[in-house]
This record gives structure tokens, sequence and C-alpha cells, in this order.
């Protein structure tokens, strides 16, 4: 490219990241430059084709910094092996040559600039966002981190990314920008022991040999006995949830691909399960969300661990699947390590429940952040949850016998 050329993009880019890129004129860019239109015009069209220009050299830029680093270029799909191959210490020199880059470039730093200014404005300009500094590269970062084994790719890759993404903040504002760069280095440091020992852990799962999958119709009495044992006597003498899961496998509302078992050599250890319902929006709008359970790890392995993972990745399989949150009634003690919190903080009120009453153990989790942004209203219970006290004792008759007790702890009828 010529020198001109190039001192159009750059003066061009400064302009727009400044005003805006509709509030600047291809004769705003000419008089920067001491040109006049005519001789801008023998090198770029119009403004929109310097920009196409800016975003070709961004793209050529992008791969470039990916090929220093020995980092996949394509997808998983295209570049599987090369993802796989792909180290913790490449990862975070990437990101901190990434932070160098979108900081101290100065194509780069105005590219950065204008997409942050523009993002509201334009759905082109917030998509080239989320492709350069949002979604992309935490789509990016999963994708590495899920070839390399980890478990909850995308938790990890967000807690990889966050650090990054806030400092482009602290970087823009700071006396001594250097902090932030620093900064980033001690994080990146940090990032890497953190994602050795989570790979660890996944490690030392896989070789207990534990895997997931979903239910098959032959799991389905070995499941239910399963949620039995593991309910029994907790919130009620005697318990309804494995009744509760053998009808919502034919409801409507029921998620068959979030029908997920959990197997420990060979053996049933746990399973999880998903229902589509809404939140009734005080808008009028009826929200999609998920809600989840029975949910449960066989008794004599509880405490270990397991549920998490259980958890953990039945969530990031619905979220994978483009759902946008759930809600459902849990502990948070348990549940809020998983990134649940009171559903009340995110505006959504449990149905029938009393103003002023106890709301504690309804729970959220937004799986698309923001999805809830906005969102007021009544979370619904699916209706296949409320089954016949008689159907259920009738249902029980056909598992081996087990004393009813009243519990300290128990919930009152």
């Amino acid at each position: 490219m010529s020198d001109t050329k190039e001192k159009i993009l750059l003066a061009a880019l400064r302009l727009f990241a400044a005003k805006g890129y509709e509030a600047v004129s291809v004769s705003d860019i000419a008089r920067e430059l001491g040109l006049t239109k005519g001789a801008l015009y023998k090198h770029y069209r119009s403004k929109r084709d310097i920009f196409d220009s800016i975003l070709r050299r961004m793209e050529e830029r992008d791969a470039q910094q990916a090929r220093a680093h020995d980092l996949p270029e394509g997808t998983p799909e295209e570049a599987g092996e090369a993802y796989e191959a792909a180290s913790f210490d490449q990862m975070a020199a990437f990101a901190s040559a990434m932070f160098r880059y979108w900081t101290e470039d100065e194509f780069a730093a105005q590219f950065r600039r204008l997409l942050t200014l523009e993002q509201f404005r334009s759905p082109e300009m917030g998509r080239l966002y989320q492709q350069y500094l949002g979604a992309g590269p935490l789509r990016y970062m999963t994708d590495l981190l899920a070839a390399r084994g980890l478990p909850q790719p995308q938790r990890e890759a967000a807690r990889f990314y966050g650090p990054m993404f806030l400092l482009y903040s602290v970087f823009d504002g700071a006396e001594d920008p250097g902090t932030a760069t620093a900064l980033l280095d001690e994080l990146m440091e940090d990032a890497k022991a953190r994602l050795t020992k989570e790979r660890e852990k996944g490690a030392k799962m896989e070789n207990e040999n534990v895997v997931f999958r979903g239910e098959r119709e032959s799991d389905h009495r070995a499941v239910e006995n399963m949620i039995r044992e593991s309910f029994w006597n907790v919130y009620h003498p005697g318990c309804s949830e494995h009744y509760v899961m053998h009808v919502l496998r034919s409801d409507p509302a029921f998620v068959g691909e979030l029908d997920i078992v959990m197997e420990k050599d060979g053996a049933l250890i746990g399973q999880n399960m998903f229902m589509r319902t809404v939140i009734r929006a005080d808008d009028g709008r009826d929200v999609p969300i998920l809600t989840m359970g029975p949910i449960c790890i066989t008794p004599e392995l509880k405490r270990r661990g397991y549920g998490k993972r259980l958890l953990d990745y039945s969530l990031e399989k619905a979220a994978a699947m483009g759902f946008g949150a759930v809600l459902f009634e849990g502990n948070i003690g348990f549940y809020g390590k998983s990134g649940f919190d009171y559903a009340r903080k995110f505006g959504i009120r449990y149905h029938d429940l009393p103003e002023g009453a106890d709301d504690s153990f309804f729970l959220c989790k937004e799986l698309i952040p923001g999805y809830l942004s906005g969102v007021t209203g009544v979370y619904l219970t699916p209706r296949g949850y409320y089954v016949d006290a008689g159907e259920v004792e009738e249902f029980d008759k056909g598992f081996p016998p087990k004393v009813k007790r009243k519990l300290p702890g128990q919930l009152e009828r």
C-alpha cells in the first residue's frame, strides 16, 4: 500500500474515533491531510471505501497476531489439531501481546476506540465490536480451552479474558498506562497457573472414567430409583421427585437434549434435566427461560464435587444451545458456587408468593450475560411439576419399600 493511502486510512480512523463515523465527511478527511477531495478520490472512491479498507487491514493484522504466536486462525472444525496443540503459555503470551496491540499500536487503538464509541449507534458497529472485543475473543478462548480438555471452558475463558477487557478502560484513563499493562502480565501468570490446575483436576476426573451423556430409555428406571434414593425424606417424609421425573419426560416443555446422566466407571451416579418455561414480564411479554431439576448425585458420592461438575457441565451445554437464563428453587450455598444468585436481584418474582415472604430459595443464573436486563415479572413453574399425591403413592409401590420419616429441617406441607 502506498504511503499516501496509508496516511489516509490512519487520518480517517483518528477522525472516526474522535467524532464518530457518521459525523466525519470525506472533506474532513481531506482537510486533515491537506489534500483536495479530488486528490483523495484518486485513492479511495468514498468514505465507505475507506472504512472497508480499514476493516480489511484489521482482519489482516488480527490474523498476523495469531500466526506470530503459533495459534490457530480457523475454526476448531478447520484447525482442530492446532487448537489441541496450543499451550497455556502461548495463550497467555498472546493475550499480553494483544493487549499491547490494542492499546499501543495506533491503528488498532483508534479502531478499538471507534468501535467502543459506535457500538450502540449502528448494528454493523455493534457486530464488529463483538467480533473484535467482546463475544469473538471469548468464543476463541473458549474453543482453545475446550480443545485442551478444560472443564467448563466458557467459564474459564471469561475468567481469562475478563481482566484484559477491564484493563482496556483502565489503560485509557490512567496517568501511567504502563501500570495497566504490567498488571495484565501479572494476571496472565496467575491465569496460567489456574488453568494448569483446572486441567489437572479435569484429567483426574477423566482418569476416574467419569462421563456425561444423554439419558436413554433403558436408563429410566435406574435414574428414577437413584432420584428416589437421593431425595428420600430430605424435604418431606418420602419423596415425589422420582415420579416428577417420570412424568416430565413426556411433557412438551421437556428439553430432551438436556436430559443428562453422569457415569463413573460405567455406573450411573448422577442426573440433571431442564424444562422450558417463561417469565410473564410486567410489560406483557413472555420471556423464554429454562428451569431445572430434579438434579441429584447418588447418596454415597455426595459432597465429593460430582454434583458441581454435573451442574456446571449441564449449564454450559444449555448456554451452548442458546438458552438465556435458568430459574429454579435451590440452596444458594451450593448453587451460588456455579453463578446462581437470588432471582429478586434480577427483578423476577416467584408466582403465588406473598409480598415480603422469604424468597431466598428462588435462584437465577443468566446463561447469556444481560439476557434479563430490563425484564421484571413473574416466573411461571411448568405445570408438569405439580403431581397428585395419590399418583405418587401408587407409582412408588413399584420400588423397594422404604420407611417415611418426619425429620428436622423438612419443609412444611
